[in-house]
This record gives C-alpha cells, sequence and structure tokens, in this order.
C-alpha cells in the first residue's frame, strides 16, 4: 500500500510543511547531482552528517542527530518520506500551529534517533556475523522517516476517521480508500513486527525502531498536551446517494465534497472511470448537479447547499477520477 493523499484538507497554508518538503529535497539534490552516477559525494556526506550510534553515546557529533533528519540515502528513500510527509504533515502543522508543529518535528526526530541508538545496543549480544566489519554501532542513521513517525502517531489520534487514498498493489493496481486508524495502524503493526525480529539479529537497512519510537512519541505528545484539531471552517459533505425516479438505478452516486472558504465554494467529486467530456455540471440556486455517463459507468449527485450560490462554474479541474472546481457564494 502506498498513500496518494488524504480527503483531509488543513484550514491553513501549511508553510512549514513546505519548507520541510523543501530543505529534504534540496539537500538531497546538492549531494546527489556532484555525482549521480558513483554517489560518492553523497555518500560520504551520510558519513559525515548521519548520526553514528557509537558517536552519539560517547557524547560526540551530537549535532548529526538534527543534521541525520535531512539526509536521505537514495532517491526511493527520499520519495517514500516526502510523500508520507506531504500526505500527513498539513493537517498535524494545522493542529498544532506552525511554530509548536516545527517543534514536535524535530523533538519526535530526537526521540527516534535515541530509540533507533538504544535498539542497536539491545541487538548486538544477537548478531552472529558483521558484514564488511562494520557493527551497526558504527554505521550512520540517516533520513527524516523517525521525525515523520511523529508525524504520523499524531495523526492516528487527531484524525482516525480521515480517509487515506491508497495505491495497491495487488495482481493488478488499483486505488482505494483506507481510514487513517486502520491505514496507519497496519503500518505501525508491521513496523514493530519488523522490530522485534531486528532485535533478534536480523540485519536491516531499515531502522524500524526509530519507526517505533517516533510513532509512540507522536501519540504519547497528542495525548500529554490535550491536542485537539483545529475548528474547520464550514464544510458541506453530502453523502447521502439522491436518485430521483426519472434517474436509472444504474447510476451511482459520487463522494462529493463541498468546502466553503469565505464566498467561494470549492467542491471536489470523485468519478473514477469517466472521462472529462462526459461530465455535466449545473448549478441553480441552492442546488448544484453533478452527472457523468462512460459505457456502463455513470454517476448522479445532487447537493443542496445552505445559501444561493453562482450558477457559474470556475477552476474547472479532472484528473485522474477526480473533478474539482469552484463556485461563488451569492450573500
Amino acid at each position: 500500500m502506498f498513500p496518494i493523499h488524504d480527503e483531509n484538507r488543513p484550514t491553513i497554508k501549511p508553510y512549514v510543511n513546505y519548507g520541510l518538503l523543501a530543505v529534504n529535497i534540496v539537500v538531497f539534490f546538492f549531494f546527489f547531482l556532484q555525482d549521480p552516477i558513483r554517489m560518492q559525494v553523497l555518500e560520504y556526506r551520510i558519513w559525515e552528517y548521519g548520526a553514528i550510534p557509537r558517536d552519539i553515546i560517547q557524547g560526540e557529533n551530537l549535532w548529526t542527530l538534527i543534521t541525520s533528519m535531512f539526509m536521505h540515502a537514495d532517491i526511493m528513500h527520499l520519495f517514500g518520506n516526502m510523500i508520507y510527509l506531504w500526505v500527513f504533515g498539513d493537517n498535524i502543522e494545522d493542529a498544532l500551529g506552525r511554530v509548536k508543529y516545527i517543534s514536535f518535528y524535530i523533538l519526535g526526530g530526537f526521540a527516534a534517533s535515541f530509540v533507533h541508538i538504544a535498539s542497536v545496543y539491545v541487538a548486538l549480544p544477537s548478531l552472529t556475523r558483521v558484514p564488511y566489519g562494520w557493527y551497526p554501532t558504527q554505521i550512520p542513521s540517516v533520513g527524516a522517516s523517525g521525525a515523520i513517525s511523529a508525524v504520523l502517531g499524531a495523526y492516528i489520534l487527531l484524525y482516525p476517521r480521515a480517509r487515506i487514498r491508497t495505491l495497491v498493489f495487488y495482481f493488478f493496481i488499483q486505488i482505494i480508500t483506507v481510514p487513517a486508524l486502520y491505514y496507519l495502524g497496519f503500518w505501525f503493526f508491521y513496523q514493530l513486527m519488523m522490530g522485534f525480529f531486528s532485535l533478534g539479529g536480523l540485519l536491516s537497512g531499515v531502522a524500524f525502531w526509530a519507526h517505533i519510537g517516533g510513532f509512540v512519541v507522536g501519540v504519547i505528545g497528542v495525548k500529554a498536551f490535550g491536542i485537539r484539531p483545529r475548528p474547520r471552517r464550514d464544510v458541506v459533505v453530502e453523502r447521502r446517494q439522491v436518485t430521483p425516479s426519472y434517474i436509472s438505478p444504474k447510476y451511482k452516486a459520487p463522494f462529493v465534497d463541498a468546502t466553503v472558504e469565505g464566498d467561494r465554494v470549492r467542491v471536489v467529486a470523485e468519478l473514477p472511470g469517466v472521462d472529462e467530456t462526459d461530465i455535466e455540471v449545473r448549478v441553480a440556486g441552492w442546488e448544484l448537479t453533478i452527472s457523468a455517463e462512460h459505457g456502463e459507468t455513470a454517476y448522479y449527485k445532487r447537493v443542496v447547499l445552505p445559501f444561493t450560490i453562482s450558477p457559474q462554474v470556475q477552476d474547472f479541474g479532472f484528473k485522474n477520477g477526480v473533478l474539482s472546481f469552484t463556485v461563488n457564494r451569492i450573500t
């Protein structure tokens, strides 16, 4: 499973989250592009800026606890971490506020690093062989995943019912919607299972206990400080299927989310299986109607708003089965 996006938009622009994404990406490519074939520059910097457990235990190079959070081993390592930060980080910034969010992120990363270091020393007696003569205590750990795991821990408590659009690879590729409670619960169970295997001497390039530690710290932080989601702006979500008598039973009611932002109403609808030319949007008075038909696939949805709206549809877009547009609120 791989998250694409969540259907839980923040009430503020997540500028801190954007900044964290940018810093991680810029740092990686700054070193990677200096030697993209052999990646020797990147490897050297990982040893320089990564957090080496033995050094930290001896009180040396403690500054690497911060720098290691912004270093990544390869493009896939970077991409995997950044997609999770992109999907889940904006809502935690929304709940905490910008200053608290950056503090929460950094402290979560610190905690994750210390839990990882502790797990390395716990696992040492179980090692039967040491590859290339390097003990785990001598290998630097890098990546934002520990701090991001704290974000995930906060998310599962604050938004357990938020729906996560997920790409699933199982015989064939499909996109499904999974509640955050189940998605992140399964993610944590997997980290925990692999973490205990690693304590038994199973060497891995993944710092599972950093993920576990960050996640637990995120959960504890939310509970200890009584953090609550920020009150939402007016949101009208119509989920009740409405099929008029003159509409064929073959029509399905798509998910439609209408969000009121000042004098504008942003509408998002999921219409997989149709083309943009198949879609018809009608706006009149207090309601808007979305319909589409392509072969055997047909949709119909009527959404009634608590105020009148302009009949002019703006910012119309359709991509990957998701329709979006805006209309103006008439006051």
